[in-house]
């Protein structure tokens, strides 16, 4: 049974990589070149959430209730989900494309 959820080919990384795995090893290094250009003064933002020891245990915790007291889902449930949030991103991104 495949588990893996396909991800959208619209998405404009997935454009840009449709673009750039045709060229020539020369022609990828000086695309390379021009991306790090254009980093190097770009500000650097992390998306990552990072978590006390506290907060961890406080999250672990609350999750041993939840199951305890049946708040599951189970694994189609979860597949639902899942594919409800990535379709959201992509109209997320498709809207962000259109601005």
């Amino acid at each position: 049974m495949e588990t893996r959820i396909a991800r959208s080919t619209t998405s404009p990384v997935a454009r840009a990589w449709n673009m750039v795995k045709d060229l020539n090893g020369s022609q990828k290094l000086e695309l390379v070149s021009i991306i790090i250009d254009s980093l190097k003064n770009a500000e650097v933002t992390s998306s990552i959430q990072h978590y006390t020891m506290d907060e961890i245990n406080a999250m672990i915790d609350q999750s041993e209730r939840d199951i305890a007291e049946g708040r599951v889902y189970d694994f189609d449930e979860a597949m639902d989900e899942l594919e409800r949030e990535f379709a959201e991103e992509d109209r997320e991104l498709a809207m962000a494309e259109v601005l």
